[in-house]
Order: C-alpha cells, then structure tokens, then sequence
C-alpha cells in the first residue's frame, strides 16, 4: 500500500533568530522551498545550510518579499522556478539594472489571490503590508490540510488590513507567524502619522531637510513625499532611489511623473548608470539644488561627499538629518561616520521611525481571525 501523503513543513531556518527564514514544504514527492534569503551577519560567505538548500532539488521556490534576509540567495537558485511577486520581481530588476546586471530567467512573478500549483500542492500568494513593496503572506494547500505563512507583515502601513483578513482563511491546520517584534519595544504607530510628524519637523526648520532611509522602502518614500508636497518643498531622489520607485509604478513618487519630484547624482557615472541618468528629464545638479526652491532630500551613508558639498553651498547653512531606519544599522561603520559628520556640518538629527514589522496586537488579531490548531513562531528571537 502507497505512503499516505500529508502536507508537512520543515523550519530550516528562522525559529529563533530575526530574519533568514528557510522553510521546507512538502506534499509526497512535491518539496517546496519557502523564501531563500542570505544571513544579515553572514557576510560573502555562504554558510553551510545555504549552500545545502541552493544544491538541493526542489520542484519551487516561493518568497514572500525582496529584502535581502528573505530573497538575498534566489539568483543563485537556478535549477528551478523561484516565484515572487510581479511588482518585487520588477523592483529585483531595477536593483541588477543599476548593478549592470540581469535577473535569471527561472525568477518568475505571481499575482495576490491568484492560485498556483507545484506537484499537488496549491499555493495563493496575498497582499499585505510589509516595509518592502509588494510583500505577501502565502497559503499552502493539499490532501485537505492549510498552511498559511505570513511572511514579514503589519497593520500599521497604508494598505488596508480589514481587505487582507477577508481574504484570508478563517481556519488553517498550521499559522506560521513572524513575530520580529515580541517582546520588543521598537515604534509600531501608523505610516500616516509618520508623515504628520514629518509635516511637523520640515516645517520647523528653514534649512535643507535631509532623509537617511533605505531606497527600497518605497512606502516611507510615499510619507516623506507627502510631507515635503504639504510644506512646499521639492523632493530629491538619487538615481537609484528613482530607478527603484519607477519599477513600483503607480501613485509612487518619481522623477517625470510628478513635477516636484527630481533626480540628482551624489557623483559622476558611467556606463548604464549615465544612461539611466540620460533618460530621466526631471534632474538637478549641484547647482541647480543650491539655487532651486527648499527641498527634502533622500540620502544614504554612501553621499557623504555630496552632503559636505551642499553644506557649503547652502545659503541657510543649518537644517535638519532625519533618521528613518532601524536603530541598529547606527552601529553600522558607514552610517555611524556618516551621523557624526551632519552633525559637525550643522544638521540637527531627529529620529522618525517606525517598524515594518506587526507588534503583539496585530499578532493577536490575526491569531483571533483565523483559527489554527497549531501557531508556530518564526522571524523571531525565541521570544513569546
């Protein structure tokens, strides 16, 4: 008599650290991989488990967003198909364009609610609200059993939650939840409020308003826009900034598609870099910001030398550095030497912050809807 098949997983990776998950689904002969991102301390070195899981065979690989601790290994997964989301996918391709690379062809897109199927087990990808655009919870299914993983998720961004949970499964055998933020203490106040506060900070000052946030979080690059547009400010992207919220479309902010919107170069390029600069009509350059209309500028530790420059040119002298990232990259050397020289260039630094992450109430909703007879804990450090 033939093994009775069960849709099982297997946490590779995950249970009780932040980030790197690596889980194994699988259905009879079907294995699924689920999310295949390189370790945040792991540096060029592949460890030993993400040298197993790139050699191993796998009918698939689903994952759930673009950040590097979830989809930093999918290029080198080239023995079969790694699915992530149409927009992440365009966002991916706009990041190896600015690199002068290209993505494989086996990485292909799927689309929120729509079902796919890898050797009898069903996969539906759902929309949800995560710092990285276009991240997804993603529920597995076969031989009668549901495993629903949330990927990174929060209830505190722009997208609306209430559309999500009705979309969603009401019962699940299996609920695999992020849970970053046990525990924790880190700022989960809404996206929007963000913004008011930004209002509040830009309009307090006369000088240049800096933003130290990660290019990818095209979410935050929404709140700041809005912010500088409410105070009459034009609003600056680097060209990789701009490149990234091009690929996300839509009512995203970007140079071309909206007048207040302009893209500059912390320095001179070439190659595709000068070609993709050639294409974008709305851009400044030093001179050009120094005589143009107040702004908000979006920077990164890598422009230390184009902020000097501005800071010497600057009539006003002064304005403000706003820090919008987790509080642990300031550790980081780069960001550390970068806060340090605005500081002695004049920019007084405020933190406005807050996670991509759900906290303990939007870990507790989704747990009241949507019953499951086993809750299982990754992305997290262990903690209940």
């Amino acid at each position: 008599m033939a093994e009775e098949r069960t849709l099982q997983y297997h946490i590779l990776r995950g249970k009780d650290k932040i980030g790197e998950n690596l889980i194994e689904v699988s259905y009879g002969e079907a294995r699924i991989l689920v999310e295949l991102g390189k370790a945040l301390d792991g540096g060029e070195t592949l460890s030993e488990l993400e040298r197993e899981v790139l050699k191993k065979k796998y009918d698939a690989v689903f994952v759930s967003h673009y950040h590097a601790d979830h989809a930093g290994l999918i290029e080198e997964k080239r023995d079969c198909p790694v699915y992530i989301g149409a927009g992440a996918r365009r966002i991916l391709e706009a990041m190896d364009e600015y690199r002068g690379k290209s993505l494989p062809p086996n990485i292909r897109p799927y689309h929120s609610g729509r079902a796919y199927h890898v050797g009898g087990i069903g996969v539906t990808p759902y929309l949800c609200d995560h710092s990285a655009f276009d991240s997804y919870m993603l529920l597995f299914e076969a031989g009668g059993k549901h495993i629903l993983y949330t990927g990174d998720f929060r209830f505190h961004g722009r997208k609306n939650s209430e559309k999500l949970l009705s979309h969603l499964p009401k019962k699940v055998d299996t609920l695999i939840s992020e849970g970053t933020n046990l525990g924790g203490d880190k700022p989960c106040f809404p996206e929007s409020e963000l913004e008011e506060r930004a209002v509040g900070l830009i309009k307090s000052t006369r000088g240049p308003v800096y933003v130290l946030q990660a290019a990818s979080n095209i979410d935050r690059i929404v709140s700041f826009y809005r912010a500088a547009k409410r105070c009459g400010r034009i609003f600056y992207e680097d060209i990789y900034t701009a490149l990234l919220a091009t690929a996300a479309g839509g009512g995203i902010p970007r140079p071309d598609e909206f007048e207040d919107v302009f893209a500059f170069t912390p320095r001179p390029v070439r190659g595709k870099r000068r070609d993709i600069l050639f294409e974008i009509k709305q851009k400044r350059g030093l001179a050009g910001i120094v005589k143009g209309a107040p702004f908000v500028m979006l920077v990164r530790p890598s422009m230390l030398g184009f902020l000097k420059k501005l800071q010497e040119k600057i009539a006003l002298g002064g304005g403000i550095l706003i820090y919008s990232m987790w509080s642990g990259y300031r550790e980081k050397e780069d960001v550390a030497a970068f806060l340090e020289e605005a500081s002695r260039l004049g920019l007084k630094e405020h933190t406005l912050h807050t996670s991509g992450h759900a906290d303990g109430k939007a870990l507790a909703r989704l747990k009241t809807c949507i019953a499951a007879d086993e809750y299982v804990t990754v992305h997290s450090e262990g903690k209940k």
